[in-house]
């Protein structure tokens, strides 16, 4: 079933990212390799390609970490807030002009991959029922190298913050 959902995506003529008000999880997955359950962001809210963009995980108490990760006071693992961020930062970069959707081989060859976490603090855990709100902004780009701005908050409060180092 799961297998039919992504080909019915994928079959699905491209949308223009750029001016849109949101990007559904189906958008997503046309940016990202990741599928369930890795995918962490369920929507793209707002998108400057290239330079900046919004996320949203809606964080369940049915997540597959959430039996194991304090099961008696569950919280979303700090990891896998960073790995959301740094979803929102692959399809900040992969929105950039130039690259096609759906992927062609060359451009599906290198994602965005997660380099480095710099000063990454966490101010407040996330549990489930939580809304968590990813913005990413781009600082520096140093060749295939990006420094990204990483935020998540849960209503208006920061839950985590650094920068990240993606390559691409």
């Amino acid at each position: 079933m799961r297998n039919e959902a992504t080909a019915a995506a994928a079959a699905e003529p491209a949308a223009d990212v750029v001016g849109a008000p949101s990007l559904d999880v189906r958008g997503v997955m046309r940016y990202l390799p990741h599928r369930y359950p890795m995918l962490l962001v369920d929507r793209i809210e707002a998108l400057e390609p290239g330079v900046s963009a919004e996320g949203v995980k809606c964080v369940t108490a049915n997540e597959p970490y959430m039996a194991g990760h304090f099961p008696d006071y569950p919280i979303m693992p700090g990891v896998l807030i960073v790995d959301a961020l740094a979803q929102v930062a692959g399809i900040m970069l992969r929105s950039r002009a130039g690259f096609t959707i759906p992927p062609t081989p060359r451009s599906e060859a290198r994602p965005g991959v997660l380099a480095a976490i710099q000063r990454m603090r966490f101010f407040k855990p996330v549990l489930p029922g939580d809304r968590l709100h990813l913005r990413v902004r781009l600082l520096k780009t140093f060749g295939s190298v990006h420094q990204v701005q990483a935020e998540a908050l849960v209503d208006g409060e920061t839950a985590a913050a650094g920068e990240l180092l993606l390559s691409s």
